[in-house]
């Protein structure tokens, strides 16, 4: 005597070889589209978050930023001060940078942008803008008279050409007016571009190029840190504390507020898509059940007048929703792992921001399976429910 749970696994098996093979094919292919399109948005959506958040890491805070005591302007004591900073366990880079405004000036073209001041060999350790040079050189440390521009100051290179300097050129010579009152002229020696608007319309001269516009020595406007994880920031901020240092100390995400919102709002999108993408799966569940009841109305009764249980005829509809489903994320799996990410690994969407691949997450990819089989479950649990609400005979007539 075959249990309960056997007997309908026997009759969910029977009725999935015996059904029509090319429904079952064409639902487990939806079913495995629904979740490829759950994950894929979701992944999509963390791989740009990612990439806004290295380009804010690598191209323009590093992972801790010090900045100046309250009410202090400057940061003082900077050479001892780095020293300091470089004995932390886990630091691999500390630069000093002294960040002022100047409108930059170029034939009849000019705007008001912040520069940078740097020393060259310090910030290679924190930043990354030395491998996107677009045109010339990257800044050396005894340069002077010298200023390499961000693609967006520059123009030329597929920006707004209205808010640049219309197409400055490697040696090309542009002018500065600080606001301090000075002006200077400065040969471009190089265009960098790291598709982040936020670092390509930055300019950097040489730290003793700043000093002798300032006529200040040994401060800066903000320290950047490199450290070799990212997301222990609070723990180097304790150490840093430790160390003694009492300049106000922010983990880079204080600076990525923009990037939270539009985490927040991709998230909302996200499930929304993904909401969507289940309520079709529930409905095509349970018109596959429903459909599947009705034609086998008699053979329900029949069943239930040879003794079947009711819980058992249940249970048969429930194991074919079941295999569905998995049968649809195996299937998901791999298409998603096998087809679309090695491709995207590949060929990453090039966006204004930088390239943008897939960012997977298994705790998504089981998010997004879980939901998906309470979803078909629940939908083919409903007709199954319906069939064998009929009596006996109103079944086996099949009315």
């Amino acid at each position: 005597m075959l249990s309960d749970h056997k007997l309908a696994l026997f009759l969910a098996q029977k009725s999935i070889t015996k059904g029509n093979k090319g429904t079952l094919v064409l639902t487990i292919f939806i079913m495995a589209l629904v979740f490829v399109n759950s994950v894929f948005v979701s992944s999509l959506f963390l791989g740009l978050t990612n990439t806004i958040n290295d380009q804010i890491i690598n191209t323009m805070y590093g992972t801790v930023v010090i900045e100046p005591k309250k009410d202090e302007k400057y940061i003082d004591g900077v050479y001892s001060l780095k020293q300091k900073i470089s004995s932390v366990p886990g630091v691999k880079g500390v630069s000093a940078q002294y960040v002022t405004g100047a409108v930059l000036s170029y034939k009849d073209k000019s705007g008001a942008w912040n520069v940078h001041s740097i020393n060259p060999d310090d910030e290679v350790t924190v930043t990354t803008i030395h491998n996107f040079m677009i045109d010339g050189e990257y800044l050396s440390k005894q340069d002077e008279n010298e200023i390499i521009l961000g693609k967006e100051i520059a123009g030329g290179y597929g920006n707004e050409e209205d808010r640049s300097l219309g197409g400055v050129k490697v040696g090309d010579t542009i002018d500065a007016f600080f606001n301090n009152g000075v002006k200077r002229s400065y040969r471009v020696k190089g265009i960098f571009g790291v598709n982040f608007r936020g670092s390509d319309t930055t300019a950097y001269v040489s730290q003793k190029e700043m000093e002798s516009i300032t006529g200040m020595e040994d401060k800066a406007s903000q320290i950047l840190v490199r450290t070799e994880d990212i997301g222990n920031e609070d723990s180097y901020i304790k150490q840093l504390l430790g160390f003694g240092i009492s300049e106000t100390i922010k983990p880079w995400q204080d600076y990525a507020s923009m990037v939270r919102d539009i985490t927040e709002s991709f998230d909302v999108i996200a499930m929304l898509i993904s909401g969507i993408g289940l309520f079709v799966a529930g409905v095509t569940i349970f018109i596959i059940i429903y459909m599947n009841t009705i034609s086998k109305k008699r053979q329900i009764g029949i069943s239930r007048a040879v003794g079947i249980k009711e819980s058992v005829i249940i249970n048969t509809y429930f194991f074919q929703a079941m295999f569905i489903v998995i049968c649809g994320i195996v299937a998901g799996l791999l298409i998603m792992f096998f087809i679309i990410a090695p491709w995207f690994v590949t060929h990453p969407l090039d966006f204004s921001i930088g390239k943008i691949s897939l960012l997977i997450l298994p705790e998504r990819v089981a998010v997004s399976a879980i939901s998906l089989v309470i979803a078909a479950l629940a939908a083919g649990l409903v007709p199954s429910m319906m069939a064998v609400r009929e009596t006996i005979v109103e079944a086996m007539w099949g009315n």
